[in-house]
């Protein structure tokens, strides 16, 4: 699952990982992606959010994910500092997998999903 407020994003992010063989949902609203989430919380095997995004940061829907499923991988992505990113409660709590600093190549994206995948 692919969550970017940025929908070119979100559209290339899906469009290239469907062709690396992934089945990828994207969306653009994390609120509608926590609720598509919900339905089969054990369907997903990783997620790969934006960090800053309006109604929902990707932190909290990190958060409201790892209730719902504590073995989904969740890979942030910012084009942000993240110097203290790591120090804070938020991260901690969501538990975050990998921390994407965009942009980023799309060689480095396959290796992080296959070894997050075990592929």
């Amino acid at each position: 699952m692919v969550v970017d407020d940025e929908s070119e994003l979100a559209t290339l992010f899906k469009t290239f990982l469907d062709k690396e063989g992934h089945n990828v949902y994207s969306f653009t609203d994390p609120t509608i992606a926590l609720e598509y989430f919900k339905q089969a919380p054990d369907k997903h095997s990783l997620i790969i959010t934006d960090l800053r995004m309006p109604s929902l940061s990707g932190l909290q829907l990190a958060i409201k994910i790892r209730e719902l499923n504590t073995n989904v991988k969740i890979f942030l992505m910012t084009a942000f500092e993240t110097k203290d990113l790591e120090n804070q409660v938020e991260y901690k709590e969501a538990r975050i997998d990998k921390l994407i600093q965009k942009p980023i190549r799309f060689s480095d994206l396959r290796l992080l999903v296959n070894e997050a995948l075990n592929i």
